[in-house]
């Protein structure tokens, strides 16, 4: 497998769950409330750096956009429902939520396997 691949998809997971704790923790975790905004700007910066470094990195890759932006979005999805199910215990389980899972690997499957000449 592709070594610039496998960065492009470690740098938008760890942009992805970053993102995903600067949305939720203040809904987990009542202390976090009053240091909500300071988390915010310390991890903006590191966020903000992980998916422009991964834009870049993916673009090397796929040489498209719109490959690196669905795989964004479908690795988000992703990252969701682990992070939803352990600090929520909300069920990835649903009809609903599977099939949606279904079309993020596809979603990544098409960008990965599809090449355009």
């Amino acid at each position: 497998m592709n070594t610039k691949l496998v960065l492009l998809f470690v740098l938008l997971v760890f942009a992805q769950v970053i993102s995903w704790y600067q949305s939720n923790s203040m809904i987990m975790w009542e202390s976090v409330k009053k240091y909500s905004v300071p988390i915010i700007i310390f991890s903006s910066p590191i966020v903000g750096l992980l998916f422009a470094y991964g834009t870049k990195v993916g673009y090397e890759v796929l040489e498209s956009l719109w490959a690196i932006r669905f795989s964004a979005f479908a690795v988000g999805y992703l990252v969701f429902i682990v992070l939803a199910w352990v600090h929520f215990e909300e069920s990835p389980l649903t009809l609903k939520n599977l099939i949606t899972t279904v079309l993020c690997f596809a979603l990544i499957g098409v960008q990965m396997l599809w090449q355009t000449n």
